[in-house]
């Protein structure tokens, strides 16, 4: 009898990858009930409000007041204290007068600004555009940080790095609550940290030299309080083999949630790492060192060369004081960042609220500034990672700055992948 060709075994099933971009936060606008507990923590920030000068919207309005709601779960007691500890720090560290260095300035302008004041030795680019869901792009390099060199290096204080570093927060704070009030969604920032060529070429971990640890830890507890709930993201590529073996471990006492903002994507000549990368980072938004067309990084990339370091290291403590009212701005370019005196919008939100969302989102739209952008397609953004299980709202404080630095404390040098080499 005629046998049965036998069927081919079948190949073995595969785990099929995210096709859209994970996020950990929501781009919906405050809800009514947020907009309530909005309403609590402005009477009881009551006092500290009036001490300030600049009463902002991207300081005292609803959306920033939003952001710390969230960062602490809704938790109207948790928020409050947050922001009055962010209202004392803006009056005692003068942020609220330095801010007119930086607010107002178009995107452009502001990478000028940080260009001439940005450390070598600490390579940070804040604004990098923004990617298909809106959110704006941020690169840093800590592979290329060299801690002995940034403090010892210098003829400005490490105070006065630490400022520049606050006033790029702030105009990025200000840049996304006006991208968020004219677009009508919750915009954010996706960072990606590449840890590539760590502890080689004689640069020590930032956790052997005291001093850069202090400077870190510090400059963290400003971005993850003062700053909060600004990240959608980090992507962590070219990160040392003990460190992928650390966070292995620091997953299970991770909340969830703050799981579920790292991406930990491997050696980013691999192809499907590029591929995980080019879900948050557009083509051609996408730096060379990636194989992208972008060449220049201000702050970053290209590195800066010992000529370069020297011309800095010699001007740098000669950069005057710019606000940002003196700098000429080319046409439309508040469209990009909006107007630094916008006018305040709680009162119409508030109402509007009882309403329902559909009625806030008029309201938002009517009171929006005055120079339009053209908005962008707002995109489905929900929990994809497998695994995670999607929470209403954030941690307090973002895992990705002492994750970060988690990397630098394993010591180990990690070496030139073959596409950044």
């Amino acid at each position: 009898p005629r046998r049965r060709p036998v069927a081919a075994p079948s190949p073995p099933r595969r785990r099929i990858a995210s096709l859209m971009a994970e996020y950990a936060t929501s781009p919906a606008l405050p809800s009514a009930e947020e907009l309530g507990k909005i309403g609590q923590i402005r009477a009881a920030c009551k006092a500290g409000l009036e001490t300030l000068t600049c009463k902002a919207d991207d300081v005292v309005g609803d959306l920033r007041m939003c952001r710390f709601l969230r960062s602490r779960h809704g938790d109207v007691k948790e928020a409050t204290e947050w922001y009055q500890e962010f209202l004392k720090w803006r009056i005692e560290s003068g942020m609220d007068v330095d801010r007119q260095q930086v607010v107002g300035r178009s995107p452009e302008n502001m990478l000028e600004w940080w260009r001439a004041r940005s450390n070598p030795f600490l390579p940070i680019c804040p604004y990098g555009g923004r990617n298909k869901d809106g959110h704006i792009l941020w690169f840093m390099y800590q592979g290329r940080m060299d801690p002995k060199k940034f403090i010892e290096h210098r003829q400005v204080s490490k105070e006065e790095d630490l400022k520049s570093i606050y006033l790029v927060l702030e105009w990025t704070l200000w840049h996304i609550d006006t991208l968020s009030r004219q677009e009508q969604r919750m915009v954010y920032i996706v960072k990606v940290a590449d840890f590539n060529g760590m502890g080689s070429e004689g640069r020590k971990s930032p956790f052997f030299v005291p001093e850069m640890k202090a400077f870190l830890m510090q400059m963290l507890k400003g971005m993850q309080k003062f700053y909060c709930e600004h990240d959608a993201c980090f992507l962590l590529v070219n990160t040392p083999f003990a460190f992928r073996m650390m966070f292995a471990v620091l997953k299970f006492v991770l909340t969830k949630r703050q799981a579920s903002k790292m991406r930990v994507l491997g050696d980013s000549s691999q192809a499907d790492v590029l591929a995980n990368l080019k879900l948050y980072v557009p083509e051609d938004r996408m730096p060379a060192l990636y194989g992208g067309p972008v060449q220049d990084l201000p702050g970053m990339f290209p590195f800066k060369t010992e000529a370069e370091i020297a011309t800095w290291y010699q001007g740098r403590h000669l950069l005057p004081v710019e606000l940002a009212d003196a700098i000429a701005q080319p046409a439309g370019a508040a469209g990009a960042g909006g107007s630094a005196a916008a006018k305040p919008l709680e009162p119409e939100l508030v109402h509007a609220a009882a309403a329902g969302p559909s009625a806030q989102v008029t309201a938002l739209s009517s009171a929006a500034l005055a120079t339009p952008v053209m908005p962008l397609p707002i995109v489905k953004q929900e929990a994809v990672v497998e695994g995670v299980e999607a929470q209403k709202w954030p941690d307090d404080s973002s895992p990705g700055g002492w994750l970060c630095c988690a990397a630098a404390a394993s010591g180990e040098t990690v070496g030139p992948s073959p596409r950044n080499a």
